[in-house]
C-alpha cells in the first residue's frame, strides 16, 4: 500500500519521506498562510518560499496545493484577488513545485481556468473528499465538472470516507469507475477519526471558509462545546464506529484501492513522522485516538490502546448496517478498552 502524506518544510520529515519514497503516493500542502483551505487560518502554517524549497527536492512525486476551502469570497473569484491566487501558483510552478491543486469550489476552478489558461493547463485537478464521492453518478459528475475546464484531468480521487468500512460497496464502486477512467488512481482516508456520517461537517466546513473571511471568526471550542467532540466524550464507542483505518488493517484494501492518504497536516513534524511510519510499517502500538486526526485533541484524556483491539475488530465492524442502537458492539467495546487517563503534571528529567 502506498500513502499520500502532508509535507511541512521540516529538515528531519523530509529526510524520512525521502527514505521512504517507495512508499508515498503524493504529498499536500498549504499554499500560503492567506491561501483559503479546509483548516482554520493560522494552523499548520509555511512560508510559499520554505514550501517550494523543501517541495523541489521531491522530484516525480505528486505535489498537491490545498485551495479545498468549502467556497471563497465572490471577490476571490475576480479582480486583485484571483490574480493574486494566480501570481501564487505562478511561482510554484516557476519552482517546479507544484503538480497540482485539491478544490472544493467548482466556482473557484472555473474561474481560474477562465483567468488563467495556461496556469490550468499545467496543473491537475483534483476533487476534494469533501465532494462526497461516495458512489458513481456523483463520482462521474464531479469528474465531468472538471472536464469542462482548462485544468488537466486528476490522476487519483479520495473517495468518501464513509465507504472505508463497507468493502463490498468499494470494491462495485471502484471497479465500476476503473472501467469508465482508466488509470485513475483511488483513495481512502486513513486516519480522520470524524463522525461516520459527521451531523456537523456541513456547518463546520461553512464555519472555516467563512473565518477565511474575517467575517464570522470560529472559536476554537466549538467541536469541544457543541460538536464531535463533546459527542465523542458521552459516547466512546462513536470513537471506534469512526470509519477510521488502522495501520493493521491497511493491507486488507490492497486491490480495492491503490493509497491511503494520512491526515494531521497541522501536527508537529515529528508527530507527522510518527503516524506515516506506523502506516508504513502496518502496526502501532499506543494511543489509538492519538493517532487519528479530530480524536487527537482528545487524546490527554481518553486512552484507546490499540493493541486492545480485538483481532476480529475489522471483519465485525466492515458492511456495518449503522444500527449502533440494536449492535452496541463499538459501545461495549468501548466501555471494556477505552480508559480516563491521570491528569498531572509533566515530570522533567534531573540534569546530570
Amino acid at each position: 500500500m502506498r500513502y499520500e502524506v502532508p509535507f511541512v518544510p521540516d529538515a528531519a520529515y523530509a529526510a524520512f519521506l525521502a527514505d521512504s519514497a517507495d512508499k508515498v503516493e503524493a504529498v499536500y500542502f498549504r499554499l500560503g498562510p492567506d491561501t483559503p483551505d479546509a483548516r482554520l487560518p493560522g494552523v499548520g502554517d509555511a512560508s510559499p518560499d520554505a514550501l517550494a524549497e523543501g517541495l523541489r527536492a521531491m522530484p516525480g512525486v505528486p505535489r498537491l496545493g490545498l485551495l479545498n476551502a468549502a467556497f471563497h469570497a465572490p471577490e476571490a473569484l475576480c479582480g486583485d484577488g484571483l490574480r493574486d491566487l494566480i501570481l501564487l501558483l505562478e511561482g510554484y510552478l516557476a519552482a517546479d513545485a507544484l503538480t497540482g491543486i485539491v478544490y472544493a469550489d467548482q466556482y473557484l476552478l472555473t474561474a481560474l481556468s477562465d483567468a488563467s489558461p495556461e496556469v490550468a493547463g499545467a496543473l491537475f485537478a483534483v476533487p476534494s473528499i469533501n465532494f462526497r464521492l461516495d458512489r458513481f453518478a456523483r463520482l462521474s459528475a464531479v469528474l465531468e465538472a472538471v472536464a469542462d475546464t482548462r485544468f488537466k484531468f486528476p490522476e487519483a480521487v479520495i473517495l468518501d470516507r464513509d465507504i472505508n468500512r463497507d468493502t463490498a460497496r468499494l470494491a462495485a464502486l471502484t471497479g465500476r469507475a476503473r472501467e469508465a477512467f482508466p488509470g485513475l488512481r483511488f483513495g481512502l482516508m486513513a486516519n480522520e477519526g470524524c463522525l461516520f456520517a459527521c451531523p456537523f461537517k456541513t456547518a463546520h466546513d461553512a464555519h472555516i471558509a467563512l473565518s477565511r473571511l474575517a467575517s464570522c471568526r470560529m472559536g476554537p471550542d466549538m467541536n469541544r462545546d457543541l460538536g464531535c467532540l463533546r459527542t465523542f466524550s458521552a459516547h466512546p464507542g462513536r470513537m471506534l464506529s469512526s470509519p477510521f483505518v488502522r495501520p493493521e488493517d491497511a493491507r486488507r484494501y490492497e486491490g480495492l484501492v491503490d493509497f491511503l492518504k494520512v491526515c494531521g497536516r497541522t501536527r508537529p513534524a515529528g508527530d507527522l513522522a510518527t503516524i506515516a511510519a506506523a502506516y508504513f510499517a502496518g502496526e502501532y502500538h499506543g494511543n489509538l485516538a492519538w493517532l487519528l486526526d479530530t480524536q487527537e485533541i482528545l487524546s490527554g484524556r481518553l486512552e484507546v490502546p490499540n493493541d486492545d483491539l480485538p483481532a476480529d475488530f475489522f471483519d465485525r465492524t466492515d458492511g456495518c448496517g449503522r444500527d449502533c442502537r440494536a449492535c452496541r458492539y463499538c459501545g461495549e467495546l468501548a466501555a471494556r478498552i477505552v480508559r480516563e487517563r491521570e491528569m498531572g503534571l509533566p515530570r522533567f528529567a534531573e540534569n546530570g
